[in-house]
């Protein structure tokens, strides 16, 4: 007796969710990362059948969620609806475990509250509903290590903040054979459009774009937190190249390569290409960002790209050798240092103006630049206040330095 997707009459899976099936055919482990009503709950639930009647019959797996009252109203609830009861052969309550008639799979249901409770026999898959509850990846480490010979394992969730460690996992530093698959909820068109609506209407800001935009975004010590990812935002197509305007870089040097990106001794040389608009902002359009090379091998990268030179370069001021090397090649170099603070506000003031108005757009192709936006904070530990806020981290702020130094010349705007 088999299943199959095209055999489950009650199931029409939407084009996404067609693609997270699919992918675990492929792929050891894979993260559904969704809105709310996006589908991914019954998707996990879905793969968690599949897996056990027809691809890994007489297996062993594990169904998680973050406690068991989120494991019973929400997981298995998913679960059961979906399982033809035909295949239940016994529910041991107590234990929590579930034997399949017919194929002799074995399924356990947890609580991953408990990581050293988790410890136990090996498995060949494993589900894991709503990890973005979990602050820490322990228990998601012990289940991972259980899945032998095979190892397939889903994660289903609405994102938490880039400092999670889902994001470490999955888009900072992913795992081998990992594959991330993420789907807002307007996406999914079994939806009523009034639900999608009434969510965009009660919802806003950073938390639309979490709940409803499947976003990494974080609100903690967010330095620059009216940066919007939002289809009226600061990410835009329109910010790509006009070759009527003229071009110039924003940089900020480095070198290190450190522990990579997110970590505090991670310090890439960052060139951006930068176009002042016509209502006095201003459009990134291209970046370079890199580690472990030399000065002149980032120029000479920086100018083989299909854009005319710049006419100005604006540079940290203790970047002595870098804008020697660029004053080299006949573009003229501006030191542009400043009060931090004060960069900071007119690096806002270009994100969202007290009308609403976003000066700033940035093309999409810019991933660093886009990343780091949303990632530079505020060190709240610090006790050094100034103008009474804390200085930021010394963490993922080399393109929004490259930026400061670029607008600087910007600041006396409307």
């Amino acid at each position: 007796m088999t299943t199959t997707l095209n055999e489950w009459t009650r199931y029409k899976p939407h084009p996404k969710q067609k693609r997270f099936h699919y992918a675990l055919r492929t792929h050891d482990i894979v993260l559904f990362n969704g809105g709310r009503g996006s589908g991914k709950t019954t998707s996990g639930a879905i793969q968690s059948i599949l897996e056990s009647i027809q691809y890994q019959p007489g297996s062993r797996g594990v169904v998680l969620a973050p406690s068991y009252p989120m494991l019973e109203d929400a997981s298995m609830a998913e679960f059961f609806k979906w399982l033809p009861r035909s295949y239940i052969h016994e529910y041991n309550k107590q234990r929590k475990i579930l034997t399949l008639a017919n194929v002799g799979t074995e399924i356990a249901f947890r609580s991953a509250d408990n990581p050293d409770s988790l410890r136990g026999p090996n498995r060949q898959w494993a589900w894991l509903d709503e990890p973005r509850n979990l602050k820490s990846r322990e228990a998601f480490d012990i289940v991972y290590a259980q899945l032998r010979p095979t190892r397939k394992a889903w994660l289903t969730t609405t994102p938490s903040g880039i400092f999670h460690w889902l994001y470490d996992l999955f888009v900072a530093h992913p795992l081998p054979n990992s594959y991330t698959i993420t789907v807002r909820t307007d996406e999914n068109p079994h939806l009523p459009k009034s639900f999608e609506q009434g969510l965009r209407a009660q919802y806003t800001g950073t938390f639309a774009q979490q709940e409803l935009d499947a976003a990494w975004v974080s609100f903690e010590g967010r330095i620059y937190d009216n940066f919007s990812l939002e289809p009226d935002g600061n990410v835009s197509d329109s910010a790509d190249y006009n070759r009527n305007l003229p071009v110039y870089w924003g940089v900020d040097d480095g070198y290190a390569l450190g522990d990579g990106m997110g970590y505090a001794n991670y310090h890439p040389r960052v060139i951006l290409f930068m176009q002042d608009t016509s209502i006095g902002g201003v459009n990134v359009f291209a970046e370079i960002v890199e580690c472990l090379v030399l000065p002149e091998r980032t120029i000479d990268k920086a100018l083989q790209f299909s854009y005319p030179p710049p006419d100005i370069a604006y540079v940290d001021s203790s970047a002595v050798e870098l804008k020697a090397r660029i004053w080299a090649h006949n573009i003229q170099t501006v030191g542009a240092t400043h009060q931090v603070t004060e960069g900071i506000k007119n690096v806002r003031r270009l994100i969202a103006d007290g009308n609403g108005v976003r000066l700033l757009k940035i093309h999409p192709r810019c991933t660093h630049t886009i990343r780091e936006m949303q990632s530079y904070r505020r060190d709240e530990h610090s006790l050094a206040i100034r103008v009474g806020e804390q200085p930021p981290l010394k963490i993922d702020d080399h393109c929004p330095d490259a930026l400061r130094y670029g607008v600087w010349h910007l600041r006396y705007g409307v």
